[in-house]
């Protein structure tokens, strides 16, 4: 089971009986997460690029789900300057397109594979 924990920085590791496996504190403050079937794991951060983690960048990080390790990331689309265009959720689907849900601006955003 995977926890996001925004307000500590970090996504929690636990087996299925509750038993604590790892902690992951890279990449930033985890919004919302996603693991599809290849056992990639898709992170939306929205507390990049601000007050909270200056000098990152907000968007979706994609990362494997056995080790933590960052593969790709997923650059916010600054479509909307006025607004946060940053998922606070997010998923996949088995052609590779990834969804993210933006709450500020309520949309949601497909970037095609």
């Amino acid at each position: 089971m995977f926890v996001c924990d925004r307000g500590n920085s970090r996504i929690q590791v636990f087996d299925q009986d509750g038993k604590f496996l790892a902690e992951w504190k890279q990449p930033p403050p985890p919004s919302g997460l996603f693991v599809d079937a290849q056992d990639n794991m898709y992170i939306g951060d929205t507390e990049s690029g601000g007050k909270r983690v200056p000098g990152s960048k907000r968007g979706i990080w994609i990362a494997s789900a056995k080790d933590g390790t960052v593969t790709a990331f997923i650059p916010d689309s600054g479509l909307n300057p006025k607004v946060s265009d940053a998922p606070e959720g997010v998923a996949a689907d088995a052609a590779g397109n990834v969804y993210a849900a933006e709450t500020t601006g309520r949309a949601l955003r497909k970037y095609a594979k």
